[in-house]
């Protein structure tokens, strides 16, 4: 069941979540990750990108706007899934920064 929302959307912090997700995608296509891993990556990148969409379109307290709330929640919790605890970040780091600075990256810099 779906509750009514009408606290304020965390655009930024679902905007910052994306990029994260972006760079886990950038990471894990490096180090070539299966096409399943690399789908259930960007399944969650999509659900942001809806719920962000959603938020824009619908204002609170209505069912796209609570939707959007929905969506955003269920992308946090996979996000936490998908990037290990134990895995270090420099490589999702350097995939962020290369994306940034047109593949130009480089460890340390």
């Amino acid at each position: 069941m779906l509750s009514i929302r009408h606290d304020p959307f965390p655009l930024e912090a679902a905007r910052d979540l994306l990029g994260i997700v972006r760079a886990l995608y950038a990471a894990a296509r490096a180090r070539g990750a299966s096409v399943a891993d690399l789908h259930a990556i960007a399944a969650v990148g999509d659900d942001l990108r809806q719920a962000i969409a959603l938020a824009a379109a619908h204002p609170p307290g209505t069912l796209g706007f609570s939707s959007a709330w929905a969506r955003a929640e269920r992308a946090a919790a996979r996000v936490g899934e998908l990037a290990d605890g134990l895995a270090p970040a420099a490589p999702i780091v350097h995939a962020a920064v290369a994306r940034v600075g047109g593949g130009k990256a480089t460890p340390g810099g």
